[in-house]
């Protein structure tokens, strides 16, 4: 077993985070798959949506809503809100997902650096040395895990048999 000088506690947080970020990925994938699989094979979603980026689930889903719902569906205009908070989780798990993390020498086991490193074009490498402590990496948790909320609650607008929603849904699908 690797003993790493980080504490469990915070290892623990990190690895939430990332966990969190992937069913949030998997809820983007999901609704997108009930709405292009004409509620008959889930697999197609699956196969649209399996090599897309983060960025690009959302703006697939976001595309197929206006298409689908149009700009002024309470669906829609719901989305635009959650986006803000999936845009804003998916950056916070970067940072975390791609960081390097060693334990903070002047600090007791519940302070961390993580070490950011950058090699942009214009202003070459970069390092960047910040300073965590477990509560502020629970708020990451927790923002992360707010926008895997917001989705779910989104999401079961998708699952449940809502008259409204499958009407306007069969609507577009018999257009096709």
């Amino acid at each position: 077993m690797v003993k790493l000088n980080i504490s469990d506690e915070i290892l623990a947080e990190i690895g939430k985070i990332v966990v969190i970020h992937s069913l949030v990925e998997e809820s983007l994938a999901s609704i997108i798959g009930t709405i292009i699989s004409l509620k008959t094979r889930h697999e197609l979603g699956q196969v649209v949506t399996a090599e897309l980026s983060f960025r690009q689930l959302i703006s697939t889903l976001n595309s197929l809503l206006i298409l689908c719902l149009g700009k002024e569906h309470e669906c829609t205009i719901d989305f635009e809100r959650i986006k803000k908070l999936l845009y804003d989780a998916e950056v916070q798990r970067n940072q975390v997902a791609h960081s390097l993390w060693a334990k903070h020498d002047e600090s007791g086991s519940q302070v961390v650096l993580r070490i950011k490193t950058t090699a942009k074009e214009k202003v070459g490498l970069r390092r960047e040395f910040t300073k965590l402590d477990i509560v502020e990496i629970r708020k990451i948790t927790a923002s992360v895990a707010d926008a895997y909320l917001a989705l779910c609650i989104f999401e079961l607008r998708f699952q449940k048999d809502d008259p409204a929603m499958n009407e306007q849904l069969d609507s577009y699908q018999a257009n096709l």
